[in-house]
């Protein structure tokens, strides 16, 4: 009614912030020193086994995930940046289920750590030297807390997380909170989350089976197994798409020839765009049809092919399942030129050849010679792509487009940095500590006068002056709402119901392409349907329940002032506490249900119902910043 007209009107006003421009008046950072501490008691099968040529022991047993809580290149850099002691075991078991405080990195690795760090410092300061440019300001811990829980974590923090961080005065606190999030199963899901859209998509597929490949990836990063370990076993694979996970990811691109393997694979493990090289050489670069099809070769020996899983003893049709097979095939691969001749390829990587006869396993030889020893394209690529992750941006224009005609913004540093990955055993927690610790991580969004040229949109390539903001993914959004609003402890559910309910959720805003790669787009970010489902979909009716048991019905509830209760709802939505001038727009928007209620009308509720909903449809809740 009227009260929701003037919340959204008022909120919508006091949150239509852009990062791009200079600090806004109503949202101003806000200091630990300067935030409320609160209360201190704080509440707050018929498969073939696996192919892996170098896979380590595979953890039994993966800590549950949660929130939401439920049941079950060489060159001088690379030279400085080579330094002792810096490989780094795996994780255990052990560290995903911490029974005290995380345990501090050896002091070897810490020590690693920190000169790898400096480094990275110092050729992005380098650069912005070279373009006369200075970063903005560091931000604060509420701005930097909510970040690092979204990279890493994929969702904001709880409210108690967020006030144990911001309440925390030690020096090196962040360095521990990237840790423990390391440590954390949020970790283990958001990577999770992340290369199962980049390996399979999130369209439905009844050929694929999304939670066994979830499966495969979620032991993998668990076990903080090394990179080029995952991407020989997603190569090679072979057997029951329900036993072993792995093989869903070619039995998602095994159409038209493989072609779309073998583009996928290229972009996603290299980075490199080689669709086009299917039908002509790559004019910007200088890339050949002929190699495309050498790679396709390794590909030609594979189908997947449906069967039925039947009960032992009766025969009764249990399920069905598909299975990637390796045939008995050899011989070469024909291809047409543009000039309409046929030409045969036969597999070949990296000026290395194979033989094409029928007892080789070829997708076995492509996952040795893509991933053992020292791969600086393989590691490049990931390297890139997970910059791009925590920054926004990568090295590159384009993450899945790098080479001679697309050029780096730091070569030294992306060289560098590919070899100590390397170095570190393809250790993916290493790297991310490196990214997470490193100065231009712990900058501010807001833009300074010096560095406003600092403009992917408006140059070339990016100088990390200042962090990009960027929209959340919609996965980041579902499990946000989830852990701001407790909405998943509104009738206890399962793993499996959850997974389910989040594709569900998830389904609405994916839009598939037919193209040569199973292209699809999320039509998500900065649509209108976007807000309109998210201001008026059952996720968020749900998280506006005041029924016993639910978030906001305790806070209403509870014994305390107005501007703790206010303070409670913005900690959970923008994990910060509120400006006095917010405060006092939001008391403002309460004082007539506050009279009511005096009154002996109950508007008050539906009042912190419609200052909750504006907090959640808000830009700030939506962004990473």
């Amino acid at each position: 009614g009227i009260l929701a007209t003037a919340a959204c009107l008022m909120l919508g006003l006091l949150f239509s912030w852009r990062y791009s421009q200079t600090r806004p008046a109503l949202v101003s950072g806000i200091s630990a020193e300067t935030l409320p501490t609160g209360n201190d008691n704080r509440k707050g099968d018929e498969s073939n086994p696996a192919l892996a040529p170098t896979v380590g022991s595979r953890p039994t047993a993966v800590r549950k995930l949660g929130p939401p809580v439920l049941v079950e290149a060489t060159n001088g850099l690379t030279e400085r940046l080579v330094v002792a002691g810096s490989t780094v075991p795996g994780s255990t078991v052990a560290q995903l289920n911490p029974s005290g405080p995380v345990e501090p990195q050896s002091t070897n690795s810490l020590r690693s750590s920190q000169t790898i760090v400096a480094l990275i410092d110092k050729e992005i300061q380098s650069r912005w030297s070279e373009l006369g440019i200075e970063p903005s300001e560091r931000a604060d811990d509420a701005e930097w807390m909510r970040r690092v829980y979204l990279d890493i974590a994929g969702r904001v923090p709880t409210i108690r997380e967020a006030e144990t961080f911001l309440g925390n005065r030690r020096e090196q606190k962040r360095e521990t909170l990237i840790d423990e999030l390391l440590s954390d199963s949020g970790y283990v899901r958001n990577l999770t989350t992340k290369w199962t859209n980049l390996l399979i998509g999130r369209s439905p597929n009844s050929r694929v089976n999304r939670a066994a490949l979830e499966k495969f990836l979620r032991l993998s990063f668990a076990g903080n197994r090394p990179w080029n370990e995952i991407v020989s076993e997603l190569i090679s694979a072979e057997g029951s798409n329900v036993e072993n996970g792995a093989t869903n990811f070619l039995i998602a691109h095994l159409n038209n020839d493989a072609t779309p393997a073998t583009a996928v694979c290229s972009r996603l493990f290299l980075g490199r765009q080689v669709h086009c090289n299917q039908c002509h050489n790559n004019p910007f670069d200088d890339s050949k049809q002929v190699a495309f099809w050498e790679l396709n070769s390794f590909f030609q020996q594979t189908t997947s092919v449906s069967r039925q899983r039947r009960d032992p003893v009766t025969g009764q049709v249990l399920g069905s399942f598909t299975e990637l097979v390796t045939q008995d095939a050899g011989g070469p691969t024909y291809f047409e030129t543009q000039s309409g001749l046929m030409r045969v390829a036969y597999p070949r990587f990296n000026h290395q050849d194979v033989d094409p006869g029928v007892e080789t396993n070829r997708r076995r030889e492509l996952a040795r010679l893509m991933t053992s020893g020292e791969q600086p394209q393989l590691a490049a690529a990931f390297v890139n792509r997970m910059w791009e992750h925590f920054f926004g941006m990568g090295f590159t224009r384009s993450v899945d487009d790098m080479g001679p005609h697309s050029p780096a913004s730091h070569p030294e540093l992306l060289g560098g940095l590919s070899e100590q990955f390397i170095q570190s055993g393809y250790d993916i927690k290493q790297l991310v500590r490196w990214m997470c610790r490193s100065q231009a991580y712990q900058l501010s969004s807001r833009i300074s006068k010096s560095n406003e040229r600092d403009d992917p949109s408006q140059s070339d390539l990016p100088a990390f002056s200042r962090m990009s903001v960027r929209t959340m993914t919609a996965e980041q959004t579902y499990d946000s709402l989830l852990t701001a609003t407790k909405a998943h402890l509104v009738g206890a559910v399962d793993w499996t119901e959850a997974e389910k309910n989040r594709q569900q959720w998830l389904q609405q805003f994916v839009v598939t392409f037919q193209t040569d790669e199973n292209d699809e787009s999320m039509a998500f970010e900065g649509s209108i349907g976007n807000a309109l489902s998210l201001m008026n979909g059952p996720l968020i009716e749900k998280a506006l329940e005041t029924s016993a048991g639910s978030f906001l019905g305790e806070v209403v509830r509870q014994k305390g002032t107005e501007v703790e209760k206010i303070r409670l709802l913005c900690l959970a939505t923008l994990s910060r506490s509120p400006s006095p001038a917010e405060i006092t727009s939001m008391k403002k928007l309460l004082r007539p249900a506050v009279l009511s209620s005096r009154q002996g009308k109950d508007l008050l509720v539906e009042s912190y119902q419609d200052l909750f909903w504006a907090l959640l449809n808000s830009n700030e809740f939506a962004s990473i910043h």
